[in-house]
């Protein structure tokens, strides 16, 4: 019998950084995942151990049924495993987790519940309305706007003080709001309908509840969303957040890998950014690397990026012990892979000032000779430029160990936006061949050189791309504020 406690746990709403501490604990030490819709799938992320297994549901169309949904729960709980029954929003909110917990229960299975942020509170948050305002709304009230069965009658609830808000009631809108009317509420009661994007983007429609009982919603509003009534609607125009931020209302499109800490901060100036990762990696040449690593005994390690620190260890550490590295430098392109190397305990020998392949050449010309013997692993489609110049001065294994590949999952782009963010050449392949090169706007932006060069040679306008003063995240980042807010303060004279 397992002694581990089935988790029913809430992931809240939107991005990965909106989970609670003890979910991102629970998630690393899953062994299994039964998991619905998440806003942001990347949260999955968090448990690069456990099994994942999708049950989610959409309207008239279910991938499992409830009651085998519980009896997998079931199932994996007795052969041992840790088991996170994971939904978006909290599980307790207009979900099934209490019936999840009702049917373990029953059969004195143990569990604890994990709480998430739930949509109610959050998006009219995001949208800057209070569900609770001291002397305009001294409650909220979570309703849902679809039952299961029977009648809907939203009359009585015309009576109940402060704010209310609706799930699932889109489809039900005209009615909430006639039946709110026949049952006393003031016809110019404010009424938003406000819909959360998986970037996190909020779109509101605002109106009366008179309005919407006459006329329903337009076309364009769609499911899912929110119905908030109340009087705090109306402080959206005031409590709009980071209003006076210096890239407020910019939108800013991320593309390439481990993009969330510069996300994060251009979010702290407040920009919305929408992530868009436009490479995947795929391990190639395995059974050459196991050869190589068999009778490992060089010099000199050389990486040019974090994806190649990973797949080098990931395949010496299944045969060999850290310690066979003793007496061999490492070098590596800059700062990022260093961090890289430092998950394994491991110092960088050294990187070029300015982080890119040629630079990273010449910095090893003075640092190795012909009778060393340096390993090389990295990606398919690198600059040749550092392989040549390793050959040249030492005996060098040049071993590519991964590709790059086009993104399986193509989310669209949204409507409007002001500049996209290159961190890679194959983000730029990528992106281009996904969206079209009419996608790239004026504004664009280029983590280093060669970058920069991918986008000249897919006749991008040199005068056109911005980069940072070094080739990393935190420089880029820099230079995005600092161009886009300055065409902020040009825009204002």
């Amino acid at each position: 019998m397992s002694k581990y406690p089935v988790i029913l746990a809430g992931a809240g709403i939107g991005g990965r950084d909106n989970i609670t501490l003890a979910l991102f604990k629970a998630l690393g030490r899953a062994d299994v995942i039964v998991y619905d819709r998440l806003m942001d799938p990347t949260i999955l992320d968090f448990a690069p151990n456990a099994e994942k297994i999708y049950v989610g549901k959409a309207a008239e169309k279910h991938t499992m049924a409830q009651e085998d949904i519980q009896t997998l729960l079931e199932n994996y709980y007795r052969a041992g495993k840790r088991v996170i029954r994971l939904k978006g929003g909290d599980p307790y909110v207009f979900g099934r987790g209490g019936e999840e917990a009702l049917y373990l229960s029953e059969r004195s299975i143990p569990f604890r519940v994990i709480s998430g942020i739930t949509s109610g509170v959050a998006v009219p948050a995001m949208a800057g309305i209070p569900v609770t305002q001291r002397d305009v709304a001294t409650s909220v009230s979570f309703i849902t706007g679809h039952r299961a069965t029977g009648e809907n009658d939203f009359s009585t609830y015309a009576a109940v003080p402060g704010t209310l808000v609706f799930y699932m009631g889109l489809r039900n809108a005209q009615k909430i709001a006639v039946d709110l009317l026949s049952g006393g509420k003031e016809p110019s009661t404010p009424f938003a309908v406000l819909k959360a994007s998986d970037d996190g983007e909020v779109t509101s429609f605002y109106s009366s509840l008179e309005k919407v009982a006459a006329c329903g919603l337009p076309e364009h509003i769609t499911s899912p969303g929110l119905i908030v009534v109340g009087d705090v609607v109306d402080l959206h125009e005031d409590l709009q957040p980071m209003n006076h931020l210096p890239l407020t209302g910019r939108k800013i499109i991320l593309t390439g890998e481990d993009q969330h800490a510069m996300a994060e901060d251009l979010r702290d100036v407040g920009a919305r950014v929408f992530l868009r990762p436009m490479i995947e990696t795929e391990a190639v040449n395995h059974s050459l690397l196991e050869k190589d690593l068999a009778d490992f005994s060089y010099d000199a390690l050389v990486f040019t990026s974090k994806n190649a620190v990973d797949f080098f260890f990931d395949a010496f550490l299944k045969n060999r012990d850290i310690r066979d590295l003793a007496g061999t430098s490492i070098y590596v392109v800059g700062e990022k892979t260093a961090r890289a190397l430092a998950r394994y305990g491991l110092r960088a020998d050294g990187h070029p000032d300015t982080y890119d392949g040629r630079h990273l050449a010449e910095f090893l010309k003075n640092r190795v000779n012909a009778s060393n013997r340096i390993y090389y692993p990295h990606a398919a489609g690198s600059d040749p430029y550092l392989g040549d110049t390793l050959r040249e001065i030492a005996c060098t294994t040049d071993r590519i160990i991964y590709r790059s590949v086009a993104p399986t999952d193509i989310h669209p782009l949204p409507e409007a936006y002001d500049a996209v963010v290159f961190l890679s050449p194959s983000a730029v392949k990528h992106f281009i061949a996904a969206y079209g090169l009419s996608s790239i706007p004026p504004s664009c932006f280029a983590i280093g050189e060669t970058t920069k060069g991918s986008l000249v040679k897919s006749s991008i306008k040199e005068e056109n791309i911005v980069t940072g003063e070094k080739a990393t995240q935190e420089s880029l980042c820099e230079a995005v504020i600092e161009k886009l807010s300055r065409r902020e303060a040009d825009l204002e004279k």
